[in-house]
């Protein structure tokens, strides 16, 4: 009785939203959709003038590691400048004859934070320029920007849309302010875990997801992605890394079986084509196909669980060195997160084991990793915030090109709100990486970042209700 009286709700609200919005909701993702599709594009061409829910596992972006009760702020625009000093011992990444250096970095980021009834919109933006003490080569314009767009377009569909984008010279975790996130990363998502020697670096990911609510227990989502990762021209020590391009399309059905647990099953298929490369040929196809099972809990108001498994069918095709393709081969894939969020303490401990892409020194490689962050609050208004992450990725989906990168990264901050919504953050980053097989000695390093950076906000414009 109870279950029917529901879908009569969702049948009377349905149609009563129906001829109440849809002019507007359809106005509104149009316009965003184009937006989407600019909007990284946009980035490219004014550097290159200068370049969970539990159980949502697979179809969205992570969400930040937040304190027990604690939110981002809502329906407001702000805008912040930052300047940041910061010592790098190793500025090019490379095992032997390390160049250390100084640089100052300004910056500034832009914010908007919407949510109405029936829309949710997070944009932001972060440009740096970075100033060299020696190596002026790498002062350049640097871009970091992320948009995250949720409609609700009826009672039972939902709209969500996700572009993340860097244009950046080497690797700056402690500079762009990155949040610790929770949750396991996407099966689609790019490869963080391998460095590549510092070069010029595009990356893009976006995606699209359609929701349909059938009941209050089950829904089924349809989705949509891209990745691409694009490196400078030049080569590293004799070696050009590997361009990537890939597209996704997945499936997800998902049931909840209790209040608090849901039961999911992600079918999703990849393709991707990497090239530039020489170590599996200057170009290789990829497509792979998976099927997930994942099982999500709050175990209590403060404590998740996600746990996901499953088998992944790889294939490669057209690979231009003999040997280094596969017709077929089956691998098994799984991982799983637990994360906590109490009032003083939030962490998230995370592993996973998938087909990944190879950040640049490899195609695509299976994957191994363990990651992990926590915040603490301390005396006074200090926080703290470690995080960590051990991987290793080998090239066993192809025959005949032994390789494999170990890395093991890891940072500790310290933050402090200042008066008028500025902030003081002191942040150390550590990067250690060793290969073995077919790479060059150049993928190889040890590499220690120290910032001391200062952000002001300069204004906050409310939004509304």
């Amino acid at each position: 009785m109870l279950e029917k009286n529901l879908e009569s709700k969702y049948r009377i609200g349905e149609r009563q939203y129906a001829g109440r919005s849809w002019r507007k909701s359809l106005w509104l993702v149009m316009s965003s959709v184009t937006f989407v599709a600019l909007f990284p594009f946009g980035l490219w061409a004014q550097a290159g003038s200068s370049p969970a829910q539990a159980g949502g596992f697979g179809t969205g972006a992570q969400t930040p590691l937040r304190f027990g009760g604690e939110s981002a702020p809502n329906n407001q625009v702000s805008l912040s400048m930052g300047a940041s000093t910061l010592y790098d011992d190793n500025v090019f990444s490379i095992g032997s004859q390390r160049v250390s250096d100084e640089a100052v970095s300004l910056s500034s980021q832009l914010n908007m934070m919407r949510q109405t009834e029936h829309v949710t919109i997070n944009f932001g933006y972060t440009p740096f320029f970075m100033l060299y003490r020696q190596n002026s080569q790498f002062d350049r314009l640097n871009h970091a920007a992320s948009l995250s767009m949720n409609f609700q377009l009826t009672p039972r569909f939902s709209l969500g849309l996700q572009d993340t984008f860097s244009y950046l010279d080497g690797i700056y975790p402690t500079l762009t302010g990155q949040e610790i996130l929770s949750g396991s990363a996407s099966p689609t998502a790019l490869n963080q875990a391998i460095v590549p020697p510092t070069a010029r670096t595009l990356s893009n990911t976006g995606g699209m997801n359609l929701t349909f609510t059938k009941t209050r227990r089950t829904s089924l989502t349809l989705s949509g992605g891209y990745t691409q990762q694009k490196f400078g021209s030049q080569a590293i020590a004799g070696q050009q890394l590997y361009s990537s391009r890939g597209f996704s399309g997945g499936l997800q059905y998902q049931y909840r079986v209790t209040e608090h647990t849901n039961f999911g099953l992600l079918l999703l298929h990849q393709d991707s084509t990497y090239t530039g490369g020489e170590v599996f040929g200057n170009r290789l196809r990829s497509q792979s196909e998976s099927a997930f099972l994942s099982i999500g809990s709050h175990l209590s108001n403060s404590v998740s669980v996600t746990i996901f498994g499953g088998p992944q069918y790889v294939r490669t095709i057209g690979a231009t060195v003999p040997g280094a393709g596969i017709a077929g081969k089956f691998l098994g894939a799984g991982g799983g997160s637990i994360t906590k969020e109490v009032h003083k303490t939030a962490l998230n401990l995370s592993v996973q084991r998938t087909v990944s892409s190879g950040g640049g020194l490899y195609a695509e490689v299976v994957q191994t990793s363990a990651d992990f962050g926590v915040r603490r609050r301390l005396v006074g208004q200090w926080e703290a915030g470690v995080h960590g992450m051990g991987a290793r990725v080998d090239t066993s989906l192809f025959q005949g090109t032994p390789g494999n990168t170990e890395s093991l990264t890891g940072g500790i901050d310290f933050s402090r709100p200042l008066r008028g919504g500025s902030a003081l953050r002191i942040s150390y980053e550590n990067m250690h990486q060793l290969s073995g097989g077919t790479l060059p000695i150049s993928a190889d390093f040890l590499r220690n970042e120290v910032t001391i950076s200062f952000d002001f906000r300069l204004k906050a414009i409310p939004l509304g209700q």
